[in-house]
């Protein structure tokens, strides 16, 4: 059974400013943007019996930003990196215009504040079976040798 999308075909509609034409398709993207974004945040936002539970507000435009750049780039090979020279513009394709679902940097931050995620982190200071045996070892002293 597929999980319910975190955002709905209407919201994808007033993003766009016009109704999508293939609706499947739009279903199908917003799916896998939805199991994107339920991947990177480490929750599933369902309850028992699968429906959408406690979905954090700014959920919703995450997965609707990420297939719109789909849809308004369908064939993945131009990114949207668009400038204005004096002769021209032009349009640069890089490597993240194949991937046609992806996270930007500002959606990982939304999604990290929509969840809680704190910037902090735990740096470990061991080095596990590296670690230093104890001073002792070295300087054992002969038997009946007293400080």
């Amino acid at each position: 059974m597929a999980r319910p999308v975190l955002a709905d075909i209407e919201a994808l509609n007033a993003a766009l400013d016009t109704p999508v034409e293939n609706e499947a398709q739009a279903l199908s993207l917003l799916q896998r943007a939805s199991a994107i974004v339920r991947a990177y945040a480490g929750q599933t936002w369902l309850d028992d019996d699968g429906n959408l539970d406690d979905v954090p507000d700014d959920v919703p435009g995450v997965v609707v930003s990420m297939v719109e750049r789909a849809t308004r780039n369908p064939d993945g090979g131009v990114s949207n990196q668009e400038t204005v020279g004096p002769f021209a513009w032009s349009r640069s394709f890089g490597d993240d215009a194949a991937q046609r679902l992806y996270l930007t940097a500002m959606d990982k931050l939304v999604l990290g504040s929509a969840i809680g995620a704190s910037p902090l982190g735990i740096i470990t200071t061991t080095r596990g079976p590296l670690e230093t045996p104890a001073v002792s070892t070295y300087w054992e002293l002969p038997e009946g040798v007293i400080w």
